[in-house]
């Protein structure tokens, strides 16, 4: 049974359902109790932290210090290593219980990680729970609006299937399941009509096959991969690239003549008659040539900089850039990358059951770490499992520490994550991510390495793709082992189009590192409370 309430004030921050508040009350001296209370009963100051954090924050500043040195907190240990004792205690069940399938999925090593694996970690790391249900759609709302954006862009298109796949489209928004749907969907107990559901999907793999196919005939230059490549060499080419340390010769040579190769496999770009469009070519090829030239007898990165810019190199490639790009905007908008897009996120409803009202919800529910939990403990809590007290005692000390994590989000307005992977070499390590109203990202993350002690990285990330990184450490050894690294980590944010505009290494100073955004005014909402 799941029990939602809309309430716009956050239930993970009461004491009766957020255990980590709980605890700091309990241990709070008279005296820290009378600072947050400031002459109110208890039940009015959480009613002003969920309400009117910005105006009493230096309540949430109490509680935020509170929380931070509260001893019973501080000596939770990492949640990697409760869920391994957790684990330990489950070994002696025979028929292995559904918690501990999640478990050994969320204990992935860090060497196996990658991007979408670590994205879908943290999202269902448990810290983000009742956000994600208070914002969860109903799919078939989701859709509509999917292929109501669809026929928008098929709408403009000159293709001779264009027209025949906006009929098709407009045919399944008629249906009575899309034209009634809504997320109040999502609170009524009334079933779906699974044959209807069934014929919708059907329709919607009918529209992503054909247009699937059609863009299986689009010029290269409409794919994501020649936008990537443009994007790459266009990002070298930036004035904030254009520095000594950034400027890398080699590897925008290797860019330059990918671009070229995809270009030579473009017909709309080799039959061209325009002129600008056909001087590309031998643009790119003399580009390059000089590029080789100025590498060869300027060894120095300052001095083929230097000449580099003199040469008004940066200028012709972005004439270049521009010219691509204006044969990328006249394409047909069957091909554009916002149909592209949408046909890679219709694919997903191609199910059947997939469009049942309540499978977002269920999805959610299965995979995430702290609704996991607590279903767990309501199981364990009623079986004879002979473990059982281990067992709950593990359970109850894992929700605590997701709920310190989400009580530490809410009272610094920022998203406070724990490592949800397994890495031998770490002790224990959280993040804390924060942006602010002018769309800068700041994360701190702090790190106790079994072997080099404490380690704290302080990360700002500003207009889209600029970031400083201050590095700061006790260990000679380890700062000695950073800086012979600098130029690969230089490099490796060059290649994904970040460019590192500062990059430094500190001794960890007595108190700790003023944080990037002490004083931003952003907060995060996280949503409303569930129990299962």
């Amino acid at each position: 049974m799941i029990n939602t309430s809309l309430n716009k004030q956050l239930g993970i921050i009461l004491p009766n359902t957020n255990k980590a508040l709980a605890v700091i009350l309990k241990d709070a001296t008279p005296k820290e109790m009378e600072a947050v209370l400031k002459n109110k009963d208890l039940k009015s100051v959480i009613g002003s932290l969920l309400k009117e954090s910005s105006v009493n924050a230096d309540a949430n500043k109490t509680l935020l210090n509170l929380a931070k040195n509260n001893p019973t907190l501080k000596d939770l240990g990492n949640i990697t290593g409760t869920v391994k004792e957790l684990l330990g205690a489950l070994k002696s069940e025979k028929n292995p219980l559904p918690i501990e399938t999640t478990l050994r999925k969320f204990l992935v090593d860090i060497k196996e990680l990658n991007e979408p694996v670590l994205k879908q970690k943290l999202q269902n790391s448990g810290i983000f729970l009742e956000s994600r249900l208070k914002n969860v759609q109903n799919p078939q709302l989701e859709l509509k609006n999917l292929l109501t954006s669809l026929e928008k862009s098929l709408a403009k298109s000159e293709m001779p299937n264009a027209k025949l796949l906006t009929q098709n489209i407009k045919e399944l928004l008629v249906t009575p399941t899309l034209k009634e749907a809504t997320n109040s969907a999502l609170m009524q107990t009334q079933k779906d009509n699974k044959e209807a559901l069934m014929q919708l999907s059907k329709g919607v793999e009918n529209i992503v096959s054909k247009l699937s196919e059609q863009l299986k005939s689009a010029d290269i230059i409409t794919t994501k991969g020649f936008e990537r490549q443009l994007s790459k060499v266009e990002h070298l080419v930036s004035q904030k690239m254009l520095s000594p340390e950034n400027f890398k010769p080699a590897v925008l040579v290797d860019a330059l003549k990918q671009l070229n190769t995809q270009m030579a496999q473009s017909p709309q770009l080799m039959q061209s008659q325009k002129p600008e469009v056909k001087g590309i070519f031998d643009a790119l090829v003399k580009i390059v040539e000089s590029l080789k030239v100025i590498t060869v007898e300027n060894p120095t990165p300052k001095a083929a900089l230097d000449v580099f810019v003199d040469k008004k190199l940066p200028q012709d490639i972005r004439t270049v850039i521009d010219i691509l790009k204006s044969g990328v905007e006249k394409a047909d908008p069957i091909f554009s990358k916002e149909v592209t897009s949408l046909v890679s996120k219709l694919t997903h409803f191609t199910a059947p059951q997939v469009l049942e009202a309540q499978s977002n919800i269920k999805e959610i529910l299965s995979g995430d770490l702290k609704s996991v939990l607590l279903k767990a403990g309501e199981e364990i809590a009623k079986s004879q499992h002979p473990n059982q007290a281990d067992i709950l005692k593990h359970v109850d000390k894992l929700l605590l520490q997701i709920d310190y994590f989400q009580l530490l989000s809410h009272l610094s307005s920022s998203s406070s994550l724990y490592l949800p992977f397994s890495w031998d070499s770490l002790e224990e390590g959280n993040i804390n991510i924060k942006k602010d109203k002018n769309s800068a990202f700041y994360c701190d993350i702090d790190l106790k390495l079994k072997e080099y002690g404490e380690l704290k990285l302080k990360l700002a990330l500003y207009e889209e793709n600029q970031i400083n990184i201050h590095i700061y450490s006790q260990n000679k050894e380890f700062k000695e082992i950073l800086r012979e690294n600098i130029a690969s980590l230089r490099s490796a944010l060059i290649d994904s189009s970040i460019t590192p505009r500062e990059i430094r290494i500190f001794d960890t100073p007595k108190s700790t590192p003023a944080s990037a955004y002490e004083n931003s005014d952003s907060k995060i909402d996280m949503g409303f409370e569930v129990k299962i």
